[in-house]
C-alpha cells in the first residue's frame, strides 16, 4: 500500500514539475520602436535592462525603428508582435489598407495629445500657423508628424508649403544654417515634426 502511494506521489510530482516547466517557458515578443534608442524609448528599454520582462516570463527583443509608418507596417506584416508608433501613422495605415488581413490596433496611449510642433528660429518672424504659408519645411518623408501636417494645414488655412525630404541626421545642421525658414522639430537629436516635440 505504501509503495503504491509513493509511486502515485512521484507520478503526481513529475506531472506537476512537467506542468511547471511548461509554464516556466518564456514567451518571445519582438517589439518595434518608432525611432532610434532615445529618451522616449526608455519606457520599453528599462524593463528589458532591469529584467522585469524576464521576471514576467517574457523574452522581449526591442529593435530601433526608422519612423512610425515603418513600425505600423512591420507589425501588420507579422514581422513584429508589437510596436510603438504615432497614432496618426496607425490611422493612415487603416485608411490606406481597408482590406489588410492584419490591422494593428492601439492598446495604449502614451501621450494624451500629440505635442507635435513646428519650431522656427526667432528671427524668422513666424508667430502663428498662418505664417507658414509659402514657406519651406524639411522632414523625413516617413515622419508621422509630416504625414499628419496636411490635416493641420487645412485646419489652419496654411497653403503653398514646400517640403524638403531629408535624412533625419541632416535636419539639425540645415535648420541651424537657416536653409529654410521654419523647420519641424523635436527635442530629441533629430529635428522633425514629432509627437515628442516641445
Amino acid at each position: 500500500m505504501k509503495k503504491r502511494v509513493l509511486l502515485k506521489t512521484i507520478a503526481a510530482c513529475a506531472a506537476a514539475l512537467g506542468f511547471a516547466g511548461a509554464q516556466a517557458q518564456s514567451t518571445p515578443i519582438k517589439f518595434q520602436l518608432d525611432w532610434r534608442f532615445e529618451g522616449p524609448a526608455a519606457l520599453f528599454l528599462t524593463p528589458v535592462a532591469k529584467g522585469y520582462f524576464k521576471d514576467a516570463k517574457l523574452d522581449v527583443v526591442v529593435d530601433a525603428g526608422n519612423g512610425s509608418g515603418g513600425a505600423v507596417t512591420r507589425v501588420a506584416s507579422g514581422a513584429y508582435d508589437m510596436g510603438f508608433a504615432d497614432l496618426a501613422a496607425l490611422m493612415e495605415f487603416h485608411a490606406n489598407n481597408p482590406d489588410a488581413p492584419n490591422k494593428p490596433v492601439a492598446v495604449m496611449m502614451v501621450y494624451n495629445d500629440t505635442p507635435a510642433s513646428v519650431m522656427v528660429l526667432k528671427k524668422s518672424g513666424i508667430k502663428t500657423p498662418a505664417d507658414l504659408s509659402g514657406k519651406k519645411l524639411g522632414a523625413p518623408v516617413f515622419d508621422a508628424g509630416r504625414r499628419a501636417f496636411p490635416i493641420f494645414a487645412k485646419a489652419n488655412n496654411i497653403g503653398n508649403v514646400q517640403w524638403t525630404a531629408m535624412d533625419p541626421r541632416c535636419a539639425r545642421p540645415c535648420w541651424c544654417a537657416a536653409m529654410w525658414t521654419p523647420s519641424p522639430a523635436s527635442p530629441s537629436p533629430r529635428y522633425s515634426i514629432s509627437r515628442r516635440a516641445v
